[in-house]
């Protein structure tokens, strides 16, 4: 169940994100409380897990603001999101997995457009190749 919750908050927000740039918190919002639900239903992480997870997510919101947006606020709430589904460790290699793909494609992006440094691409899809990986990792005896 969780894996479909997540596969689907990362399928709809992609296509805000590569379309717009933006998320729909209405989104981020409803996938939050059915995580919240699913947690309380099956009990699958400790509490002090999903904290930590949610914790990952709030200090990339930090970054966000600190950075003024370099990062996006809105990968950062689907990281705390995502921290409610898959607790502590789980959100740090999926964050892992997730800034390498984006740099191996960010490198190709930045050759095709001249180097330029500044060009902004989106992180939730690569959240989302990230996740799969994960899945996939999961599914044949972990990492861990």
């Amino acid at each position: 169940m969780e894996a479909l919750g997540l596969v689907c908050m990362y399928g709809l927000t992609t296509v805000d994100d590569i379309r717009t740039r933006q998320i729909r918190m209405f989104q981020v919002v409803f996938f939050g409380i059915i995580g919240i639900v699913l947690e309380v239903i099956n009990k699958h992480h400790s509490w002090n897990s999903i904290i930590g997870g949610v914790c990952v997510g709030l200090v990339m919101l930090a970054f966000s603001i600190l950075t003024k947006e370099k990062i996006g606020k809105g990968d950062a709430y689907i990281v705390i999101v995502s921290g409610l589904y898959l607790g502590f460790m789980d959100t740090l290699i999926l964050l892992w997995l997730s800034s390498i793909y984006a740099t191996v494609i960010g490198f190709f992006v930045i050759r095709k457009y001249d180097n330029d440094l500044a060009y902004e691409i989106p992180f939730i899809p690569f959240l989302l190749m990230g996740y799969i990986t994960l899945i996939i990792i999961h599914h044949f005896g972990g990492i861990l």
